[in-house]
């Protein structure tokens, strides 16, 4: 169970739906005429989320070639402070995760173990740089990273506009977004000089009073083998009181990953 949480965890931080709540699903169109790609990552960060707290419920299935296992989730976001992860598995609590932007906490009741550290070993494991902003951007539909956005270039594929960064650097960003609202359907981060590469995918979105979130998160990381990852939220409900309460039970051993 230790396991399944830690892969869990760490393909999150690289990151037929039901509607949430109050929510609709959103429609989406084919790009048919070509944008610059700061047009498009302009219009694409109108979407971002002006909440105070978030709670999004579902599931999520972790599957490779040797195993396949699925855990009822729930996230508790404050907006830019802290992310709290509930892992179930049979209605059973099994798991925490706390998420700040000073670093990475979680137990697991199987091995009654604990970890408590900063992101650099998610990014030695994961191959790309792993921080709070990309981490809460994966889990609402944002880019993890649209710095330098001037120096990326646009293009129609596939009917999305496609907007890449430069060929030279050596982590290869490449999103994809449809061109009724620019929400983000697909990216994919890829290292210049390994055969590493997570894609990340979002089949849909819906609006939940006035917030747009995703219903589904695709997430597939390849290296020496392959994970995918799928996140389905069932319910979601904004600027609720959280129960953000974290705390290791005594007697957990403390772990190095």
């Amino acid at each position: 169970m230790k396991k399944i949480a830690f892969l869990c965890l760490t393909s999150l931080l690289f990151i037929s739906c039901k509607k949430g709540g109050e929510g609709f699903l959103l429609r989406e169109s084919d790009a048919t005429k070509s944008k610059t790609a700061l047009v498009i990552l302009n219009d694409h960060a109108k979407n971002a989320q002006n909440f105070e707290t978030v709670t999004l419920k579902g599931t999520a299935q972790y599957k490779t070639e040797e195993e396949n296992y699925k855990i009822g989730l729930e996230v508790l976001i404050e907006k830019d402070k802290q992310i709290q992860l509930n892992i179930r598995y049979s209605d059973i609590l099994v798991s925490k995760a706390l998420i700040t932007p000073d670093g990475i906490q979680y137990y697991e009741k199987f091995h009654e173990n604990a970890f408590q550290g900063g992101y650099d070993v998610l990014t030695k494991f994961i191959g790309a740089d792993v921080n709070f902003n990309r981490f809460q951007n994966l889990l609402l539909g944002q880019v993890l990273d649209s710095q330098n956005s001037g120096e990326y270039v646009a293009s129609i594929e596939d009917g999305l506009h496609k907007v890449s960064s430069p060929e030279q650097e050596e982590l290869q960003s490449t999103y994809f977004f449809e061109d009724e609202n620019t929400l983000l359907k697909k990216e994919a981060i890829t290292e210049r000089n390994s055969n590493r590469k997570v894609t990340i995918s979002y089949p849909g979105y819906q609006k939940v009073k006035n917030f747009i979130v995703p219903t589904e998160i695709n997430i597939l990381a390849e290296e020496e083998k392959t994970i995918n990852l799928d996140i389905r939220y069932r319910k979601v409900s904004f600027n609720e009181d959280l129960q953000i309460n974290y705390a290791v039970p005594k007697g957990y051993k403390l772990i190095n990953l």
